[in-house]
């Protein structure tokens, strides 16, 4: 573990190293820090399903096998994964569609070790409440939350439908 004054002198290294300031060095390195879960979450998120059961699942092989659909007798196919809660970085949910008909259903599930963002424990109002808040890692698409930086999100008013801008002056 490092102290409070190892870590300190690392952004003032940093800060010397590249003209940024003590904050925004900090912040940098706190991102530098989380390309590597920030990889595994968008590695987690986006892959195409398998084309058939013979072979593993893509996505990393963390899925339950598909189910047999009640109404044709298809197997359900794992095709989605996304963020589940607004908080609890580590919940996903997986999506399940059938091979023979539009029967869908849903799964939710833990992967401690691929989480989606960094939650945060921020105090809020004027009674100073303390509040966690998730932050989603760039990439990471949440069904739930907006994207941290504009460049992620729909411009001019847009929202975000079905993986597409739509509206405003996008």
């Amino acid at each position: 573990m490092t102290t409070n004054r190892g870590r300190k002198d690392v952004i003032r290294d940093r800060m010397a190293a590249t003209g940024e300031s003590y904050n925004v060095a900090a912040r940098n390195l706190k991102a530098m820090k989380d390309m590597g879960a920030t990889r595994d979450a968008v590695l987690t998120q986006r892959w195409r399903p398998a084309e058939s059961f013979d072979v593993p699942c893509p996505c990393g092989g963390t899925c339950e096998p598909g189910e047999t659909c009640e109404r044709c007798h298809a197997r359900h196919r794992h095709v989605a994964r996304y963020p589940g809660s607004a908080t609890e970085v580590e919940t996903w949910v997986d999506r399940y569609e059938c091979t023979g008909c539009s029967a869908s259903y849903t799964l939710i599930v833990q992967l401690p070790d691929r989480p989606w963002g960094v939650a945060e424990t921020v105090i809020q109002g004027g009674s100073a409440e303390e509040v966690v808040r998730a932050r989603v890692f760039p990439g990471v698409v949440h069904p739930l939350l907006k994207p941290e930086t504009p460049e992620e999100g729909c411009r001019g008013g847009a929202v975000l439908v079905g993986g597409g801008c739509q509206g405003g002056g996008v």
